[in-house]
């Protein structure tokens, strides 16, 4: 047996067979159109353009026999007040929270008069309307609670014109700076607390507090850790935090807000520093508050 004949044994024979493809099955009468197995999710995760999604919207809609339909003149009830306002006007900003409520893809519950109800603020939804109407902006003293329901539905246009209102600024400035201190209003919560326990025979609620920005960290072996430091009187310990105001502003920003709430609240006490000194003087003091209940 020669090489050729050698290499030809090792290859196997494969047969090759015509296959024929498969019939085409005829479209059934009955076939579900693609656009009628939309549902709500499956539109709102459309990409695209914002006209592409509102097509969509606007066909999901209209073959979904299920969907609300809503008037061109659209009774309410907000809370317990009533108004009667175009169905245009409540879609005026169709990234809304409000216009996806009467977009047709949600159910909205009436009361028994047939208005549709709405749980909210009925007097500050009055503002709203107003806006939406006339872009008239509210009275200053409505401007806060208006930026928190607005901020609710999703008007964000509107959110955008208050934020330059003064009383919303100065609450901005406010959330912004309690921000920078870790767990703000649980202490704030606690300091109500121990005041309030402190204040049952003398009526005055002294809290002691230990606010420290960052860890003190001991720069000689002598440093007894175990000195008996003054922070072992504090009620509240606040910190580390990381942003760059120091203890001073962390307090005064607790005072002040307290006085916001109507708390009378005395002037605190200039930092009280522990005394303790072995080869280096320890650096921890606290702060005294005192509310007047």
């Amino acid at each position: 047996m020669n090489d050729s004949d050698s290499s030809d044994s090792s290859v196997e024979e494969i047969d090759i067979k015509a296959v024929r493809p498969a019939p085409r099955s005829r479209p059934r009468q009955n076939a579900v159109s693609p656009a009628r197995s939309l549902s709500p999710n499956s539109v709102l995760n459309v990409s695209g353009d914002t006209a592409s999604i509102k097509r969509c919207i606007d066909n999901y809609s209209s073959i979904n026999s299920s969907v609300s339909q809503f008037p061109s003149v659209v009774p309410l009830n907000v809370g317990g007040i009533k108004y009667v306002t175009r169905l245009s006007t409540l879609k005026k900003y169709p990234d809304s929270m409000l216009s996806a409520l009467f977009s047709g893809r949600y159910q909205v519950d009436k009361d028994a008069d047939g208005n549709f109800f709405l749980d909210s603020n009925g007097i500050l939804f009055g503002y709203l309307l107003e806006f939406l109407r006339n872009g008239l902006l509210p009275p200053r003293e409505q401007s806060i609670p208006l930026y928190r329901e607005a901020s609710y539905y999703g008007l964000h246009e509107l959110v955008e014109k208050l934020t330059y209102m003064p009383p919303v600024v100065s609450l901005c400035v406010k959330e912004a700076h309690k921000s920078q201190f870790p767990n703000y209003e649980e202490i704030k919560e606690n300091v109500i607390k121990v005041a309030m326990e402190n204040a049952t025979f003398t009526k005055i609620g002294e809290v002691i507090i230990y606010a420290f920005k960052s860890e003190f960290v001991a720069k000689v072996n002598t440093f007894n850790p175990n000195h008996g430091c003054i922070v072992e009187s504090a009620h509240i310990k606040c910190g580390p935090w990381d942003a760059p105001v120091d203890e001073a502003v962390f307090i005064k920003c607790l005072e002040n807000d307290l006085i916001d709430d109507g708390f009378n609240v005395k002037p605190h006490d200039v930092k009280k520093k522990c005394r303790y000194y072995h080869g280096q003087s320890c650096q921890k003091y606290v702060y005294r508050l005192a509310i007047l209940m």
